[in-house]
């Protein structure tokens, strides 16, 4: 069954109130209509009589687990859009993505947790507007074997298919402009624009990591090196916990800095909570070592893991990144801004500093800015842009 935009309706499972009610706001603003539930049995009966065109399953909940309520959802014989929204690593994730494919399922994206109101609105357009944008559907991925998938990838890395994209990040207190995130882009030559939800999960579960972040690393500090940053100005880039597990991986970044001519210590490399938190001689061994050569390390997505405060007391992280969905809710409820303004005095306490992300609107940034935040980044500051807009909106940003 094909659906049109103005006939999109959203069907969403969790047992998060808070996360789900963000969820509903974020399908909202982008013009579909939506049903909340919170137990498999009203998400069950609505899915049979509402007849929903894309469903957002949670993998972790309370009384049963997403992977239940799929095999239900095959059982009804539903032609929904499967979305799976989840905090988990990103084997559950390819593994749930599987289960859903064998069962029959139509495949429609992950939501990783946090996700912002962009996300949300790029995951539904990919099954909607498929054909309009030519942007390729994640379960077109699916049917690509993992060496079809290891070929497509490398492939794309030496043909010049992954491009990047850069997000400003500014200060609380200043508005200047601090730094900019590298953000992967692959444009496939049949399949269009793949989005980052569709392909870095799998590139992960795959191992793919280093040629990616290789490929990443080297436009994004050419880039940087072009931008005439100075010594107030940084680069993020996001990189896998599986890196952490690697001795050789710093000496392969400092040689990456070197051919460059950037300084390691305007390089913020960018760890998830839950990969950070892995429980790791080497791990500590390989994050202190990459400290020790002069790279800033920030742990991304905060507040959506399972820190221990014990550990993240020894860890030689010197930022934290608040979650975007705690960072939007914060205007409206009180959890998401005592989650926020914790983990400002947290960071305080670790003498470690502070950026919110997702931030959409001037009344956010007023907001984080008065809990404390030092850094903030999101829609309402800049979007990602190519390399060339990037340094075009910098230059105007600074003469202004």
């Amino acid at each position: 069954m094909t659906h049109s935009g103005a006939g999109t309706r959203v069907l969403v499972i969790d047992d998060d109130d808070l996360v789900a009610r963000m969820l509903a706001s974020h399908v909202t603003a982008a013009g579909h209509e939506v049903m909340i539930t919170t137990t498999a049995e009203a998400f069950l009966a609505a899915a049979a009589t509402w007849r929903p065109t894309h469903v957002c399953v949670d993998l972790v909940m309370g009384d049963t687990d997403g992977i239940e309520v799929l095999r239900q959802l095959a059982v009804l014989g539903s032609d929904a859009a499967v979305i799976i929204t989840s905090g988990m690593g990103d084997r559950v994730l390819d593994a749930a993505r599987s289960f859903a494919a064998a069962s029959g399922l139509a495949y429609g994206g992950v939501l990783h947790k946090p996700f912002s109101r962009q996300d949300v609105a790029d995951v539904l357009v990919g099954r909607t507007h498929r054909a309009a944008t030519h942007a390729a559907a994640p379960h077109e991925l699916e049917a690509w074997s993992p060496e079809e998938f290891e070929e497509q990838l490398l492939a794309a890395v030496a043909g010049g298919d992954i491009t990047v994209d850069y997000q400003p990040k500014v200060s609380c207190a200043t508005g200047g402009v601090t730094g900019f995130e590298a953000l992967a882009r692959w444009h496939h030559p049949t399949l269009g624009a793949i989005p980052p939800m569709a392909f870095i999960p799998r590139v992960e579960s795959l191992g793919l990591v280093v040629p990616l972040t290789d490929c990443v690393f080297g436009q994004s500090l050419a880039w940087f090196a072009r931008a005439g940053a100075t010594s107030a100005r940084s680069l993020a880039v996001n990189i896998s916990g599986a890196e952490l597990t690697s001795r050789a991986r710093g000496s392969q970044l400092r040689a990456a800095c070197a051919v460059a001519g950037v300084e390691p210590n305007k390089v913020i490399f960018e760890v998830t909570e839950t990969a950070a938190m892995a429980d790791s001689a080497t791990t500590l061994e390989v994050a202190t070592r990459l400290r020790l050569a002069g790279f800033h390390l920030s742990i991304d997505d905060f507040g959506t893991g399972y820190a221990q405060m014990t550990r993240l007391s020894r860890l030689p992280f010197d930022e934290l990144k608040i979650d975007g969905s705690f960072v939007q809710g914060s205007r409206e409820y009180p959890s998401a801004e005592l989650m926020v303004r914790t983990a400002v005095g947290l960071a305080r306490g670790l003498r470690i500093v502070t950026t919110a992300e997702g931030v959409e609107d001037a009344e956010t940034l007023a907001l984080i800015t008065e809990l404390g935040c030092d850094f903030a980044q999101g829609f309402f500051i800049a979007r990602p842009m190519d390399g060339e807009s990037a340094l075009a909106w910098l230059a105007e940003r600074t003469s202004a």
